[in-house]
């Protein structure tokens, strides 16, 4: 997710989240230390700094620089109930980084001649005409790069946010349908689709929807057969698992320096949906961003279409924003990836185009953080 649950507005609801909480045991992992790395003592101080400035339980970081070895890290904690410690290969969720998978996903339909960017949603969805407005307009493109005017449940919905809060579980249980049934659904587009940029994880809700009509298959299988096995990323997946390996997601809720740990809150509002539910690790996202930007899960062209930002006339760095991917303007350079966070958790991943480094990095507190200190790290 992009930046979800209006916190002010939950304080007076957060207790009822901290009675009966059972936290699982996570099972022993191996760490696999890069601790000969010849950098190491200054990637490691960077990325322990980051996690004490972000008030973090804990915080991997992983830099692929070109000339010299792959180095990843890890700080903290992953699981405060139980003092288990982060580890550099710790399953964490990604949140809208999902997105840039999605995405892919899309673009190799059309690669293969089942879509186009111009299809328009009343065709490819049917069953949403009358439920969102001028769906003979919006088109696969706007979905894909927030163009479309669809409400935001997760950013805008008090409502939504609270029964995230209240009743975690039921939104847990909602499928992608009833979701839009309760908060899209009659909803008013925020303007005419192609206008104006406003950030939607609605129409990754869509999306996985089309792609799971067009192939016959769940967004899941999709995603393995084009990407997860395809590459080898055995740590990475979209569907709901059992999560007591994944690193729990934390808030400091009343601004006291008290972490909570919110992690059923994320799991409810990400797990298993087609715009923030894949869990990963650092490694397997480092993977899957070169193959992508280097040509090896779409063509070239596919990359460059979804590189290319969509508002005609946009301006600012809020409305950098591509088919699936944002434009990220660092002091390193130019780089494109995204963005994922959600009440407990923030992650970034970021490819280098002049340079080909990547960066990816990640924590378990869901406050936005200042990255450019990756800037120096990645020059």
């Amino acid at each position: 997710m992009k930046n979800i649950i209006l916190l002010l507005t939950l304080l007076f609801f957060a207790t009822s989240c901290e009675k009966d909480i059972v936290i699982p045991q996570p099972e022993p992992a191996e760490n696999i230390s890069y601790a000969n790395h010849p950098r190491n003592p200054e990637y490691q101080s960077a990325l322990e700094k980051y996690r004490k400035d972000t008030n973090s339980p804990g915080a991997i970081l992983l830099l692929h620089r070109r000339g010299e070895p792959l180095w990843v890290g890890s700080a903290g904690h992953s699981n405060l109930e139980h003092q288990t410690l982060m580890r550099t290969n710790t399953p964490f969720r990604v949140g809208s980084i999902t997105k840039m998978f999605v995405a892919t996903a899309v673009m190799h339909l059309v690669e293969q001649g089942k879509l186009t960017l111009e299809d328009r949603l009343a065709d490819r969805l049917p069953k949403m005409k009358g439920k969102i407005p001028e769906t003979d307009k919006i088109t696969i493109r706007h979905l894909l790069g927030h163009l479309s005017g669809i409400v935001d449940p997760p950013n805008e919905s008090n409502r939504y946010q609270l029964e995230i809060v209240n009743n975690p579980e039921r939104i847990d249980k909602m499928t992608l349908d009833q979701l839009m049934e309760e908060y899209v659904y009659g909803e008013e587009l925020h303007f005419e689709p192609g206008t104006a940029y406003s950030y939607s994880n609605t129409n990754y809700w869509l999306l996985g929807q089309i792609i799971e009509d067009i192939t016959g298959k769940t967004l899941q299988q999709v995603l393995d057969e084009l990407i997860f096995t395809r590459l080898a990323l055995q740590n990475t997946y979209l569907d709901q698992r059992d999560d007591r390996n994944v690193a729990r997601g934390y808030s400091d809720l009343y601004g006291d320096g008290k972490l909570l740990d919110v992690s059923r809150w994320d799991r409810a509002d990400t797990d298993g949906k087609p715009d923030g539910g894949i869990i990963s690790t650092a490694f397997d996202l480092m993977v899957f961003v070169r193959a992508l930007m280097e040509g090896q899960i779409i063509t070239p062209a596919s990359v460059e279409k979804m590189k290319e930002i969509q508002l005609a006339g946009c301006d600012n760095i809020f409305c950098e924003y591509g088919l699936g991917l944002e434009l990220w303007r660092t002091g390193a350079g130019i780089g494109y990836g995204h963005n994922g966070g959600s009440v407990g958790i923030e992650a970034n991943l970021i490819y280098y185009t002049a340079t080909g480094n990547v960066s990816v990095i990640y924590k378990n507190n869901g406050n936005g953080s200042d990255k450019s200190f990756l800037d120096g790290l990645m020059k």
